[in-house]
This record gives C-alpha cells, sequence and structure tokens, in this order.
C-alpha cells in the first residue's frame, strides 16, 4: 500500500477515536461558569470586576487573573453559538493537539500499526484533560503540544524562530496559568543541551526572553504572584492534584497514562539492553524522566502523555532494512500483536459511539440547576451560601443577584483558610455557625446528603423553603 494510502487510514483511524472519545460524554466543566461570567462583564465594560464582585467572601480585591483571555474567548463563542459550541471547541482543540503530538512524534516517517496504537495509547492518557467540556487547561495543551513539535524539528535540522516562541509565551500567559510549563520545559532542555554541549546558549536566552514577555499582560509583574500563589496553593482535598494511586483499582483509574508509563517503561529497558546506553537518545530518554517526575500529579498526566507523544516514538521506531532481518515468524508474531493492540481501542470506540454527541451534560455534581432556577423565579438576592462545587454554576446563573461564598477560583481569588472555613460549615464540623453571621447569608442552598442539612432544619432563625430530590434551600424567617 502507497505510503499516501497508509497516512489516509492513519489519520482517520486516529479521528474516529478522537470523536468517540471526546463525545462519549460532555460534562460541563464547573471553571467554565466563572469564565463566562468574568468574561461577560470584560466585554460589557471593558473593566475587571474588584474581586468581591462575584463573592462575597473574596479575600483578594484586586486580583490578577491570569486565565481573563480565556474568559474574554470562552464568552465570545457561547454568544456566538450558546453552550453547545464549547463540545465542537472540546473536539477541535483534541484534534489540534493529537495532530501536533503526531507531527513531532512521526516528523515525516511512514506510519505504522503499532505507531497507531501507541497514540491510541496517548490519546486515552490525554483524555482527563479534555473529558469535560473545553477548559482554560485546553489552551496550554496546545501551546506545550506546538512547542514539542517545534523542538523535533529543530532536532531534524529544521530552525525555529525564537520570536514565535516569544509571540505564543504572550498569548499563553494572558489565557491560563500553564505558561510556567513553557518556562520550565525551556529551563529543563537548557540545562539537559548544557548537559550533552548542545545549544544550551540559545534556549537559555529564548528562557530568558520569554520570561520577560509574561510581562506582557493586563496587570504585569502581579501575574506572576497570583500564578505562583495558585501553584504553591494547598489541594489536599482535591483528588486530581495527588499523585495517581496505583494501588486502589490500579486500572480502573487514569489507565491510559499507567498503560503508557508501563509500556513505555518496559519498552525502554529492552531497547536500552538490545542496543546499550551509549547508543540511545540520552537527551531524549532524559527529559521524558523529567517529564515524569514533574508531572507526577493526575491533573498533569496528560502533559507527560503529550511528552511521550511528541519525543518517544523517535527512540523506538525501527528502520526498514531492520525489520527485513527478522524471521518470519517473529515478523507474524509482531503483526498479530500490532492489530490487536490496533483493534481493541477502535471496537471500544465503535461500541461507545454515539454516547452523549453534541449535548452538553448538567452533572448534579457541580450544577444544581433546580435549585438554582427556584432562587432565580424567587428573585431572591444577596449573599448566597453554597458549598464549593455549586459555587461557579450559582455564580453564572445568578450574577447580578446574588453573590456566592465560595467558587472554583479557590487559588485566585480565596485563602486556604476561608476553603476550610466554607468546607467545614458543609461538613459541620468546627465553628460552623460563624458562617451564618459573620457575614450573614441571604440564602443557603446545601445539597441534602451533607450532615449540615439536618441541622439546619432545627437551627433557630432559618426555615427550609425549597427542596427536591438532592437540594435545599433555606432562607431566614
Amino acid at each position: 500500500m502507497s505510503t499516501s494510502w497508509v497516512k489516509f487510514f492513519f489519520w482517520l483511524y486516529l479521528i474516529v477515536l478522537i470523536w468517540a472519545d471526546a463525545t462519549v460524554t460532555s460534562p460541563a466543566d464547573p471553571d467554565l461558569w466563572h469564565r463566562l461570567a468574568l468574561g461577560e462583564t470584560l466585554w460589557q465594560t471593558g473593566h475587571f470586576p474588584p474581586g468581591d464582585y462575584f463573592s462575597y467572601l473574596a479575600d483578594y480585591k484586586t486580583i490578577a487573573d491570569h486565565e481573563w483571555g480565556s474568559a474574554v474567548i470562552f464568552y465570545g463563542l457561547y454568544k456566538w453559538a450558546g453552550l453547545d459550541i464549547f463540545i465542537a471547541v472540546k473536539l477541535a482543540t483534541l484534534t489540534v493537539t493529537m495532530a501536533l503530538l503526531v507531527w513531532a512524534g512521526l516528523y515525516h516517517r511512514r506510519p505504522t500499526i503499532f505507531t497507531a496504537a501507541f497514540y491510541a495509547l496517548v490519546l486515552l492518557a490525554l483524555l482527563p484533560s479534555f473529558q469535560s467540556v473545553v477548559r482554560c487547561m485546553t489552551f496550554s495543551h496546545i501551546f506545550f503540544a506546538l512547542w514539542l513539535y517545534w523542538f523535533q524539528c529543530e532536532r531534524h535540522g529544521r530552525p525555529i524562530p525564537t520570536y514565535l516562541y516569544v509571540g505564543t509565551m504572550i498569548l499563553w500567559a494572558n489565557l491560563h496559568g500553564g505558561f510556567a510549563v513553557g518556562l520550565v520545559w525551556l529551563g529543563v532542555v537548557s540545562i539537559v543541551e548544557m548537559i550533552f554541549q548542545g545549544l544550551w546558549k540559545k534556549w537559555a536566552i529564548r528562557f530568558g526572553i520569554c520570561l520577560l514577555a509574561t510581562l506582557i499582560n493586563p496587570f504585569g509583574v502581579k501575574l506572576w504572584l497570583s500564578t505562583g500563589r495558585a501553584l504553591v496553593a494547598p489541594r489536599q482535598d482535591f483528588v486530581e492534584w495527588h499523585a495517581v494511586s496505583w494501588w486502589s483499582n490500579p486500572l480502573g483509574v487514569y489507565p491510559g497514562y499507567k498503560f503508557l508509563i508501563l509500556g513505555l517503561f518496559i519498552a525502554l529497558i529492552i531497547q536500552t539492553y538490545r542496543r546499550g546506553w551509549a547508543q540511545m537518545d540520552r537527551p531524549i530518554v532524559i527529559l521524558i524522566g523529567i517529564s515524569a517526575v514533574i508531572f507526577f500529579s493526575a491533573r498533569n498526566t496528560s502533559l507527560f502523555a503529550a511528552v511521550v507523544g511528541a519525543l518517544a516514538p523517535g527512540l523506538f521506531v525501527e528502520e526498514p532494512d531492520e525489520q527485513n532481518r527478522d524471521h518470519p515468524l517473529q515478523r507474524l508474531g509482531s503483526m498479530a500483536l500490532g492489530t490487536t493492540l490496533l483493534l481493541i481501542p477502535l471496537y471500544s470506540a465503535l461500541v461507545i459511539l454515539p454516547g452523549s454527541g453534541l449535548n452538553l451534560d448538567y452533572p448534579h455534581i457541580s450544577s444544581p440547576r433546580d435549585a438554582v432556577a427556584y432562587l432565580q423565579k424567587q428573585n431572591i438576592r444577596g449573599n448566597l451560601l453554597v458549598p464549593f462545587n455549586y459555587g461557579s454554576y450559582a455564580l453564572w446563573e445568578l450574577r447580578g443577584q446574588m453573590r456566592v461564598s465560595m467558587d472554583g477560583r479557590y487559588d485566585l481569588v480565596y485563602r486556604p483558610e476561608t476553603y476550610r472555613r466554607v468546607e467545614d460549615f458543609f461538613l459541620a464540623r468546627g465553628d460552623w455557625p460563624s458562617l451564618l453571621t459573620s457575614p450573614a447569608p441571604d440564602a443557603i442552598l446545601v445539597p441534602e446528603d451533607d450532615s449540615i442539612y439536618p441541622k439546619l432544619q432545627t437551627q433557630p432563625g432559618w426555615k427550609e423553603v425549597y427542596h427536591d430530590d438532592t437540594d435545599a434551600v433555606f432562607v431566614p424567617h
């Protein structure tokens, strides 16, 4: 079969997998709502709101929002085509990310059955960051994948102008705090190049210029402070920021990442044994190893998948003359294994299609639609005491009517003690009654499963005015 047909079927295979994996479910990301609220304000007023504009417990009154650009884009898309547009955007951004990683990894090499199976696994490892409707972190994936592609281009003798790195860094720094990943990448490449006596000065200069380029934003150096605060914010209660658990439900959670890192580790051992360490592309192996250490949290496993997808294929792709020396039985076994690895993802994709399709899902864990609709209908105004998971949705739907106690901007707007205070209230622990008076809310939206619910039913001065299968609303009386 000609190379052009091989590439056609290779890309068709990946597109089918992308469509299936990205549309199996499309839950509205909780952070989407507060991005839309900020975007609306910027579109309508052209000014950033004060820190307490959406929240009555906000700790920081002046906020250097490192995702303000995403907010502007998201609201523009919403005004243009409504909420369902974000499913299409998720498909488009995942496709672009995968395309960049494939171009970086193969770089004009002919795809094979094994490379198709490999990228099916990379796609599965990317999904945790693309499963919900598009989030700001999507921009970091695209820019990082682009930089990995440029890195591979330069390794193959195609120079990339430094101004392209600078231009994308300016955009990146105004779209998502993940621009720090780009700076870390430039720094790590500089060090590795220095160790192996490469062009480390070029990469160090890029690092310095890109670092200065991040100052081109509406907040100046304050962007560094807010991003730094977000990076070091404690996240003990957020499982996605913990290291991936290998012992509880070994393959059921983040299976793509686990299969990818295990398969890569075994393949590197075999390849090193066959070739010897001196014959390996050691800078690439070290870069992948450093990435495994840096991107250890569940939230960042998709970034590790990006590095592997862009850099690992060059370590293992065999040249045609090497394949021709294989024993016929070895080649037959290799073809059988490759076909199996190819067909399992394809079969799984065909089984789950069409999934949720292009319909937006509203998971109740973060979108209490009926209870919020009641607050809107009754025109209840003021401060709304609401749990963390509900905050962003309530903030968006009740904007201009009520301010929430807590929302998804926990590392940008609130101190850790404020988050803990709200959590203690809904768990009915510690000094929880203080949130009923200091400051006093005008309504409380509470999940009926929370420990505070039965206590509020008997709390003097409060009455239950609404309840459904999962939530209740209390107001003062």
